[in-house]
């Protein structure tokens, strides 16, 4: 924990957002050397503000910073800071990267990753929608992100724990403030088979102005964001913008007219985004992103010949792919869904797949 220490010590310095913490890790490279910087130092930066100067030379505030480990250690969490190798590679390119995540969980292995979002009281078939996208798309092992709220994250939290990817929930609280508090069993679910992710320090409150920030990281750990029914004022469409912003794919799916909630997803359609009406609808537009892993996998791991062998015969499931070749249900989703995407498999059953060369 230690190494972590003056990232957090920067992560919470008062008067010091990220875009500064940023500028002054350009300037200085480390979060220690801009706590040893003189007044002098910092004051020819020429960005930074008299109260900014003075609460870097305070230095640390090392109680708070004990108690955030703290209350870390009894969350079960952890914090990684932008140099952590863990840190997702999608969340570091964006404008202004949070310094630090508090994480409960593991964010590894979270690619392809997909955003699932939308209003937090959706009708039947938003629900059904949402429930059913996130599933079949983590049975083909792509990870599902969205926010723990009510509504259509929750039934993308829910969709995807019935497959056998990654879920990944992004508060815009602190990691041990979990909001709704009707989400708590949700979020240990999701934590044990994902990540609790937060850019807030332990203890903060769900306050609205939050959830813009918290947004913006949902769109950036996905490939794309799938928008199931929204208004066109809504925190879901924030989320499709910050996608766009970072150039990933949007996509929508449409709804019954005469609803208000489908008002957003139509809205995005006309604007040019994917119109999604099941998993493979996200699959095939994600190709393109999963292509350079699925080559790596070809090239590298003589697993994906066994597969082949083994689908040779009669069908087989992800779980006996696993099991034979003793990976994890997650791995060996990915590398069946790669092959199906290559062509060399050909699902015949929900979860059976036979070779090609097999059966056509």
């Amino acid at each position: 924990m230690d190494t972590i220490r003056p990232w957090i010590a920067l992560d919470i310095l008062p008067d010091v957002g990220p875009k500064t913490a940023q500028r002054l890790l350009d300037a200085f490279g480390s979060p220690a050397s801009i706590f040893e910087a003189r007044k002098s130092d910092l004051d020819r930066l020429g960005f930074l503000k008299s109260q900014q100067i003075a609460s870097i030379l305070e230095g640390p505030d090392e109680s708070r910073i004990e108690s955030i480990l703290a209350d870390l250690e009894a969350a079960g969490a952890h914090a990684v800071c932008i140099e952590d190798p863990s840190y997702p590679k999608g969340l570091r390119e964006i404008d202004v990267p949070p310094t630090v995540l508090y994480v409960k969980g593991v964010l590894e292995e979270l690619e392809p990753a997909v955003a699932i979002v939308g209003t937090r009281a959706p009708s039947l078939y938003g629900r059904q929608t949402a429930f059913g996208l996130a599933r079949d798309l983590s049975m083909q092992g792509v990870s599902v992100v969205s926010g723990l709220a009510r509504g259509i994250d929750r039934e993308a939290h829910m969709g995807s724990l019935e497959g056998i990817s990654k879920t990944v929930a992004v508060l815009g609280s602190g990691i041990d403030v979990i909001y709704p508090p009707e989400h708590e069993d949700l979020a240990r679910l999701v934590a044990a088979r994902g990540a609790l992710v937060s850019e807030f320090p332990p203890g903060t409150r769900p306050d609205a102005h939050n959830f813009p920030r918290r947004n913006r990281i949902i769109a950036a750990l996905a490939l794309a964001t799938v928008v199931v029914e929204a208004t066109v004022e809504s925190g879901a469409m924030i989320t499709a913008r910050y996608a766009l912003e970072q150039n990933r794919l949007v996509m929508a799916v449409p709804g019954n007219v005469t609803n208000i909630r489908s008002r957003g997803p139509h809205h995005l359609i006309r604007q040019g985004a994917v119109l999604v009406e099941s998993a493979r609808d996200v699959i095939a537009e994600i190709v393109p992103a999963i292509a350079g892993a699925v080559c790596g996998l070809k090239e590298t791991s003589s697993g994906t010949d066994d597969i082949l062998t083994m689908a040779s015969g009669s069908p087989v499931s992800i779980d006996e792919i696993a099991q034979a070749l003793a990976i994890d249900v997650s791995e060996a989703a990915r590398r069946v869904s790669a092959l199906e995407l290559a062509g060399s498999l050909r699902r015949v059953a929900p979860n059976r797949y036979v070779a090609r060369s097999v059966h056509g």
